[in-house]
């Protein structure tokens, strides 16, 4: 996977008449898709760690899926000595599709 992760197993369930909702087991941890095409929306959520680099994956997903703009947020979970388990480290938002432009 682009972000230097291992695929375990996938499974992925199309709708009728569009989009499409998918799990992808990683050793890492694991990677949610969720679409509504209606919408031009796609949702990813992207849970690791080890030595992963999620944000080449938000790359090649924003390239692949003609992104006009993209969100990440960064968010460090379990947290060792914080009073919150949870705590946002990066919150970006980009136009990539503004690159592509003719």
């Amino acid at each position: 996977m682009e972000a230097g992760s291992t695929i375990v197993a996938s499974v992925f369930h199309p709708f009728t008449p569009q989009g499409v909702t998918g799990v992808v087991v990683l050793e890492e941890s694991h990677l949610c898709i969720h679409t509504w095409p209606e919408h031009g929306y796609v949702a990813v959520d992207f849970y690791t760690c080890g030595d992963c680099e999620p944000e080449l994956a938000h790359e090649y997903l924003s390239r692949e899926l003609g992104a006009k703009y993209a969100e990440v947020m960064f968010v460090d979970r379990g947290i060792e000595g914080a009073s919150d388990s949870m705590a946002v480290r990066k919150h970006t938002r980009s136009h990539p599709g503004a690159a592509r432009r003719h």
